[in-house]
């Protein structure tokens, strides 16, 4: 099976129909209000760019719709036949762990392992005395970085510091598996990475899992590597950090909050009321509950108005067929919709 037909299997529920221009937008990080919102009521935010790392941007249901795994609904959403949540739990297993989401998004990971990749390679070189080799493929950019780090260290004690804080790694992640599939990725002197194809084929597993797999290690890395202040592989993170909200959504925030008046906002800082909407909506979707002013847009009777006329699944909630239009914007109906789902995943 193609890792794009993996890669869908995976992002889809067995109950939830979820659209398919939707999950390729998460998966190469379209973060508009539409995209993240959604991907709040999958509960798939965490995943947001995660395309990108896998180099997929397309997801393939022919296949899949063939072979009865998928079935598409009237409103062109798919979902997991119970044939396809068999075959979906069987390549991804039972020891595949999830919580490297927040560090997915607040790190850049590719450019982080390019990084550290590159920098273990020109460590075992020069420990030997090898100046002729072909170092991994990485951008320029990342090429002159290590370059530049490489220039600054203690050259001497280096690779005695940078074996013993990966042995340390690997004791503390308490995953064989883990470790060694990132151990087999490494190259050094005469000793040539492998791919995550090759290592999925030598461990019998499905690529997805792999890949997953190797944002986990990656993900306990950078936990590693942050909370170590003596870490010789923690200067690799530098300019690596990136923000989970916008910082126009959060000066937005921090505007409104201050006077309370959207007019005000968007004139203090030269942008519409719809952008200024849309930052309050982003803030909400990432936000926890109790950090975002809901009480200022919508009340309770609005919402137990709204639960009333519309059905229970909030995925079938549309602002065309609402009565209340007249009485609540879209902004305010949006809102609802977000906190709904909040309190639905205990936030």
């Amino acid at each position: 099976m193609k890792l794009n037909e993996e890669l869908a299997l995976f992002l889809l529920d067995k109950h939830q129909p979820r659209r398919k221009r939707l999950l390729e937008n998460l998966l190469v990080g379209k973060k508009t209000v539409a995209t993240i919102y959604w991907a709040l009521r999958y509960q798939i935010l965490g995943y947001l760019g995660l395309g990108r790392y896998m180099e997929i941007t397309k997801l393939d249901f022919t296949n899949l719709e063939k072979q009865k795994l998928v079935i598409k609904d009237e409103n062109q959403a798919y979902v997991l036949t119970d044939k396809g949540y068999i075959l979906r739990s069987k390549i991804l297993g039972d020891n595949l762990k999830f919580n490297w989401q927040r560090n997915f998004q607040s790190f850049n990971f590719m450019r982080f392992k390019s990084r550290l990749l590159l920098f273990i390679q020109v460590i075992s070189e020069y420990q030997h005395n090898q100046r002729k080799y072909y170092p991994v493929n990485v951008s320029d950019s990342e090429m002159n970085f290590v370059k530049y780090y490489f220039k600054k260290i203690d050259r001497e004690s280096i690779a005695f510091s940078l074996k013993n804080e990966l042995l340390n790694f690997f004791s503390v992640i308490n995953n064989e598996n883990l470790a060694n599939q990132l151990a087999n990725e490494l190259v050094g002197f005469q000793k040539n990475g492998r791919t995550l194809f090759q290592l999925a084929n030598e461990f019998d597993e499905s690529l997805i899992k792999v890949y997953l797999s190797d944002i986990d290690v990656i993900s306990q890395l950078i936990d590693f590597v942050v909370n170590n202040q003596e870490s010789v592989i923690f200067p690799l993170l530098k300019g690596l950090h990136q923000n989970v909200v916008s910082d126009s959504a959060i000066m937005t925030l921090n505007q409104y909050l201050i006077n309370h008046d959207i007019s005000k906002v968007a004139l203090k800082r030269h942008l519409k009321e719809s952008t200024i909407y849309e930052h309050l909506m982003e803030i909400a979707i990432y936000f926890p509950i109790n950090k975002f002013p809901y009480s200022d847009f919508i009340n309770d009777v609005q919402i137990e108005e709204l639960k009333e006329q519309l059905s229970d699944d909030i995925d079938k909630w549309n602002y065309e067929n609402l009565s209340l239009k007249q009485i609540l914007s879209f902004f305010q109906f949006r809102l609802v919709e977000i906190y709904l789902t909040k309190v639905g995943n205990d936030e």
